[in-house]
């Protein structure tokens, strides 16, 4: 019922698809006595470093987003290191910008509100994830000097805002455990008091909802123990089953429209195997089918409508985003728009403002971040909403391309690789699998937190390795499904193999230098590595993974319960004997006497998901052996680090830890500051 953009935070309504995105030597551990591999000329000589810093920029924007007066523009900055919330007056865009927030927590997630000069946002406290709700009153004489006032107030609870009555701008619709922790309800929650009331019972366990005018919970879905999907609707108060997939098929909901009872849906249903945009009448439940991917490859990506709540553009991701316009008009518009680009981009309509003849577009590159337009078709004018241009130098980043290798078993894989300017062969390289397991990489630059860092070690001679592996999203159901109990042993872990075969096929990676990390599942997955291919990697990051299934699915939160049937079916079961026997036969922390790489460990003390003895069981176990281990703990962090100053020292340990083990180039230049936090983050695990 949220999205926080943490690594990849547990997003109930995308297949629940995230669970699973430093460091110095610990006292107490020997390490390894040998030298680093001697580093090849070419890596020697890679392009100027980029720093850190620049990489990760405190200036860069998030989430920028315009009044629905048209009046000012919001967007998230880092400020008191945390991201914070900015405001410019839409009017004088190069003004600048003043912070309306303080936080030394990060907002999450804002919007703005229908009532004048207000906006409405959610933040947890370190990293807990049992966000709250604020509205944030702007004083438009002096912004400096805005009024914050929190409107929920029970911090075991989770709340999450869904959105704000179109009757009433003073009522918000709320998502919380707030009555029970194993159930998520629906309240109606007072702009101007804070009062919390109860609308609606969650019976049937919804986790996607669509709301009425009213501010309703009026169409839903439901995750099923079986892995199959339902479909209510709220009618003469109660919830009324529209229809029901098998287990395993895909449904969600994009738009609903309350006046014709009909909603559009993303669905691989009734035998489809791609996600494809379906009509659904909610009286006589049937189906349509408007439009299927034309090259039969992807799953549906974006739907954008037109002023009568029909389909206007339709997208679909392969490697690549590709837009299908539906009427001329709507064509002509996103041509003009590719014309004024001599770049490589990619080019998605977030959403049209009809009333004003205003496109919000999102334009992303490889090598730099996001940039933001309005575009007013009418007039053919594109309007930048406080781009800037990026605080390193693009041509020092690695080249990042789309490429597909033949899996073992003959399966195609779609990856992103990202090499050094110029170098491409024997090079130290890097498997950087992404979390979820049930998300997937992109191409852009800002489509995710490691494609920064895809392309920072790229600047250090690596190529890097994005595979999107069995089990991730947008390439068909079967595709999801072939990752079913594949975790760790099977063809999960096995197309993550066979990516740094093909790259020392192709004559890239450098077989003696193969090092593997990730955050949330590619976390896990690096532990798999290390692990259950001992012989494939020299060095292995675990940033919040899990180093046990049994520990990880019975550590969920009690409201996450009813919403688990894709883990059992994709992970197990550890309350049936055969699917915990066979989830013990997954879990790296059962067979750390098969590890022979130096290990790293980065975890976050307040996750409620990969909790901290994740991390501390594989290190405990790996200290008794004085295997070459490093560990960092963040103890105000949660399920991946936000924190500027947590991050960047972060990223400089990993640096320095592939350097030495991997042998590829590293900076002798790190701000002092970095340096002495990184000191602070050291665990002794004399102490765990």
């Amino acid at each position: 019922m949220k999205n926080k953009n943490k690594l990849t935070r547990l997003t109930l309504s995308a297949a629940l698809s995230a669970i699973l995105g430093t460091t110095v030597v610990l006292s107490g551990c020997t390490l390894n006595d040998k030298q680093p591999p001697a580093q090849p000329e070419s890596v020697q000589h890679v392009a100027t470093f980029v720093d850190v810093e620049s990489l990760f920029s405190t200036s860069e924007k998030k989430s920028i987003a315009m009044s629905k007066d048209g009046k000012w523009i919001a967007f998230l900055k880092m400020h008191n290191g945390a991201h914070n919330l900015f405001v410019v007056a839409a009017d004088k865009p190069d003004m600048t910008p003043v912070p309306v927030t303080n936080l030394t927590d990060s907002v999450d997630s804002f919007i703005w509100s229908a009532n004048q000069d207000e906006i409405l946002f959610s933040k947890d406290h370190q990293g807990n994830e049992n966000s709250q709700i604020y509205r944030l009153d702007l004083n438009g004489k002096d912004l400096r000097v805005s009024t914050m006032t929190r409107l929920t107030h029970d911090d075991t609870v989770d709340y999450s805002l869904l959105g704000q009555s179109d009757q009433d701008a003073n009522i918000l619709v709320v998502a919380a455990n707030h009555l029970t922790p194993e159930r998520i309800d629906y309240f109606h929650l007072s702009v101007d008091t804070g009062n919390l009331l109860h609308t609606q019972t969650n019976s049937v366990n919804l986790f996607e909802t669509q709301l009425s005018k009213s501010g309703q919970a009026a169409l839903g879905l439901a995750l099923n123990a079986d892995n199959s999907r339902s479909m209510y609707r709220f009618t003469d108060g109660r919830w009324i089953r529209v229809m029901t997939t098998e287990p395993g098929e895909i449904l969600e909901i994009i738009s609903f429209d309350e006046e014709s009872n009909t909603a559009f849906v993303a669905g691989s249903i009734e035998g489809r195997d791609k996600q494809e945009l379906i009509k659904v009448d909610l009286v006589t439940k049937s189906i349509e089918t408007v439009h299927l991917d034309p090259k039969h490859s992807s799953d549906l990506h974006h739907v954008v409508f037109d002023e009568q709540g029909q389909p206007l553009i339709v997208s679909y991701y392969g490697g690549r985003l590709r837009n299908y316009p539906l009427t001329d008009a709507a064509a002509k518009a996103l041509q003009q728009i590719q014309n004024r680009f001599s770049q490589d981009i990619e080019l998605k309509v977030d959403k049209i403002n009809h009333k004003a003849g205003q496109w919000l577009l999102t334009v992303s590159f490889a090598d730099r971040p996001d940039q933001k337009y309005a575009y007013y078709p009418a007039q053919d004018k594109l309007t930048g909403l406080l781009n800037e241009a990026p605080r390193f130098d693009p041509a020092q980043l690695g080249d990042r391309q789309s490429i597909t290798y033949t899996a073992s078993d003959g399966v195609e894989i779609q990856a992103y690789l990202t090499l050094p300017k110029n170098l491409n062969k024997n090079l130290p390289t890097i498997v950087l699998p992404h979390g979820g397991p049930w998300a997937r990489d992109q191409w852009g630059y800002s489509s995710g937190y490691f494609v920064p860092v895809a392309h920072y070690f790229a600047n250090r001679g690596y190529a890097v390795l994005q595979p999107n592996f069995r089990g991730s999203l947008g390439f068909g159901k079967r595709f999801v499904q072939l990752g079913e109990k594949n975790w760790g042993t099977g063809t999960m872990q096995h197309d993550l193999t066979d990516g740094v075969n093909y790259l020392i096929e192709q004559g890239i990676a450098d077989k003696q230098r193969v090092g593997i990390m990730g955050a949330s599942y590619g976390g896990y997955a690096a532990l798999a590595g290390a692990t259950f291919t001992p012989d494939v990697y020299k060095a292995v990051i675990s940033y919040v993974g899990p180093s046990s299934l049994i520990t990880l699915m019975e550590s969920f939160p009690a409201h996450y319960r009813p919403y688990l049937g894709t883990w059992y079916v994709s992970v197990g079961d550890p309350e049936i004997a055969k699917d915990r026997a066979d989830m013990e036969s997954r879990s790296p922390i059962n067979f750390v006497d098969q590890i022979k790489a130096p290990l790293m460990l980065v975890q976050g003390a307040n996750d409620p998901r990969v909790t901290q003895v994740e991390s501390d069981n594989i290190a405990r176990a790996l200290a008794a052996k004085n295997h070459p281990l490093e560990y960092i703990l963040a103890k105000d962090e949660g399920h991946g680090f936000m924190k500027q100053d947590n991050k960047l020292a972060s990223i400089v340990a990993m640096e320095q830890f592939f350097a030495k083990h991997l042998g590829g180039s590293v900076s002798q230049q790190v701000d002092p500051a970095i340096t002495a936090h990184l000191e602070t983050l050291r665990v002794n695990l004399d102490r765990l």
